[in-house]
């Protein structure tokens, strides 16, 4: 998909927008943020070399932008589906919310 499209733009304006006081209040989200601190802390309480702190690192990023790229790639499939239900409900057997429903 190209990265210049309105849906792109669109998904950087709400991740970055929105999102952002969604986490804030997010109980669930809040909560992991908390463990992670913790980890965290006994993490750096083991006092490891540079070398293998920075290969913890780069490990936790390299996993971090997975599930970021993963929630993007949700989010994009959420809304091309939606778009999908309402501009194209002629397929046969096809739920479709203009059914009754708009």
């Amino acid at each position: 998909m190209d990265k210049q499209s309105t849906l792109y733009q669109l998904m950087g304006m709400r991740m970055n927008g929105v999102m952002n006081g969604i986490t804030q209040r997010d109980e669930d989200y809040q909560a992991l943020l908390r463990s992670v601190d913790e980890y965290s802390d006994k993490l750096e309480a083991m006092h490891l070399s540079a070398d293998a702190m920075k290969l913890v690192d780069r490990y936790v990023s390299g996993y971090n932008a997975i599930g970021s790229r993963y929630g993007m790639l949700s989010y994009l499939l959420g809304f091309s589906d939606c778009r999908e239900l309402l501009l194209d409900p002629a397929q046969p057997r096809k739920e479709a919310l203009t059914d009754g429903l708009l």
